[in-house]
């Protein structure tokens, strides 16, 4: 074999390893920003998915009635959260954070660097959820 050749092969191989490593995704570095709109009875978000990493949701309840916004990391779709009396237990879940109770034409913010996987958004103000207020989020 030439040493030569086999010297020039290496290190473009080695490049190309690389540069192969370097074009793999990896977590958001700049934060996602989500908007999202409280109405009786329905949550709205401009999207229901964002990359891994920082997310910042924006709400403002712009309904008639108070309203709060709490992401639960699970894999059960949000419909189907099972209800303790007229909410959701959210200690029986894994509650990232939430936008408390927010009066009509209030806003709030929540961000949280948030690892792949589903999560359920729900406004748990006793009621809320059997009437709609839920929505799911996917991080991927």
């Amino acid at each position: 074999m030439n040493t030569r050749r086999a010297t020039l092969i290496i290190p473009v191989g080695l490049l190309l390893t690389l540069a192969a490593c370097s074009a793999t995704p990896a977590a958001s570095v700049s934060p996602t920003t989500i908007t999202g709109t409280l109405t009786e009875f329905k949550i709205a978000l401009d999207a229901t998915s964002a990359p891994a990493g920082k997310v910042i949701f924006n709400v403002t309840n712009s309904g008639t009635i108070v309203h709060e916004f709490v992401i639960l990391k699970t894999e059960t779709l949000a419909k189907d959260l099972p209800l303790t009396g007229d909410s959701v237990d959210e200690d029986a879940y894994n509650a990232i954070g939430e936008v408390a109770e927010t009066d009509p034409g209030g806003s709030g913010t929540f961000s949280a660097t948030l690892a792949p996987g589903h999560y359920a958004i729900i406004c748990n103000i006793p009621n809320h959820v059997t009437q709609g207020m839920v929505i799911d989020f996917t991080v991927n």
